[in-house]
């Protein structure tokens, strides 16, 4: 099987330490890697390096990234590697019409992926938007999506900040399986909730990505529950100094 992901030695480093030090993983359709490891030890860092979101100084100076299933001869971090911000952000904007369509990502709050200002099905059609081809009907998807993570199709109307916090997991669970990504990104979807609603939504998102033939790079620190789901497990024993947050 042609993997979707194939990231290997990844290296990044800030002034004075090293933040990410020889990382490599891959994923593949339908299948869920796990990126585990404690706090500090570069998960949420790494995630953004695989959608090519690398935003510190000097930053990337090790490793490869390819998409095999779109292109198995590029690197994307040709002519990155060690040459500072100003290449990185010609990545950033390279890589930029991937973000959102051939992969999405959910952020550890639903309240960081949802847009205070449009209703969830407006934020649906957009995303739905970004797919190669229109659906016949942007209604009758919406409704479906909906259905689909467990919502009522009224709550296409509703701001969310009229929802639950469960409620808006599942809507930004909506949103980023919408445009029909070949991969998601999910960066501890089980923050802020109770265990039993905990393991709805992660076997949902699970269920969601699987149906889709989508691959699924999860980061968690949940033990249970990457016991429970995942085909393969990264971990990140971290490096002296790091943190998930570069200065």
């Amino acid at each position: 099987m042609t993997p979707l992901v194939a990231l290997q030695g990844l290296a990044i480093r800030a002034p004075n330490r090293m933040l990410v030090e020889d990382v490599g993983l891959e994923v593949f359709p339908g299948k869920v890697t796990a990126l585990v490891g404690p706090s500090g030890a570069g998960k949420s860092l790494t995630a953004r390096a695989v959608m090519c979101v690398l935003d510190v100084s000097p930053g990337l100076v090790g490793g490869s990234l390819r998409f095999p299933a779109l292109d198995p001869q590029k690197d994307w971090y040709d002519g990155v590697r060690g040459q500072g911000p100003a290449a990185q952000r010609r990545l950033l904007q390279e890589s930029r019409r991937l973000r959102g369509a051939w992969f999405t990502y959910s952020p550890q709050a639903a309240s960081s992926a949802l847009n205070p200002a449009r209703t969830i099905g407006r934020q649906l059609e957009l995303a739905i938007g970004r797919r190669d081809s229109a659906p016949a009907s942007v209604a009758e998807e919406v409704r479906r999506i909906l259905a689909q993570v467990g919502l009522d199709p009224r709550v296409s109307a509703a701001l969310p900040g009229e929802l639950s916090g469960g409620m808006c997991q599942r809507a930004a669970l909506a949103i980023a399986v919408a445009p029909l990504p070949r991969l998601v990104i999910a960066d501890e979807p089980e923050t802020g909730l109770d265990p039993v609603l905990r393991r709805a939504v992660v076997e949902l998102l699970v269920d969601v990505c699987r149906d889709h033939g989508a691959g699924l790079l999860l980061i968690s620190h949940h033990e249970d529950t990457v016991a429970r789901i995942a085909d393969t497990v990264v971990t990140l024993p971290g490096v002296e100094g790091a943190g998930e947050d570069p200065p």
